[in-house]
């Protein structure tokens, strides 16, 4: 294959749309919770994900403006991810474990408007 080949138009949110439009109510993601694995749909990862990139554009963020994930491996992470992409910001992951001086290097250098913290993380400030 040659990159004439590929469709310079597509981008990951377009894709990610098109394939929970062809797949609905199959399982996207999975995760465990109580003990027992429960799946989250294309569909619902795809309601999800617009909600939420609407969201953030109602807070006033712009196309291309910064956004910071501090989340746990899990399936909001990837929904939060494909959000600020639909939102046509940038996503600025960090690590879990990063101390508190990190994650102030990180906002101050990052240029980030916004912040997406699990419930967890924000408690361990």
């Amino acid at each position: 294959m040659e990159i004439a080949d590929f469709d310079r138009s597509a981008n990951i949110v377009s894709l990610f749309l098109s394939r929970a439009d062809a797949l609905g109510d199959a399982p996207m993601l999975r995760a465990k919770q109580g003990g027992q694995w429960t799946a989250i749909s294309w569909a619902e990862a795809a309601r999800r994900v617009c909600l939420m990139a609407a969201s953030l554009r109602r807070l006033g963020l712009r196309p291309g403006e910064r956004v910071v994930i501090v989340s746990e491996n899990r399936p909001e992470w990837c929904i939060a991810d494909l959000a600020i992409m639909a939102a046509g910001c940038v996503t600025v992951p960090t690590y879990t474990t990063n101390t508190t001086r990190d994650h102030i290097h990180i906002l101050e250098n990052s240029g980030a408007r916004a912040a997406i913290v699990s419930t967890a993380k924000l408690g361990r400030a």
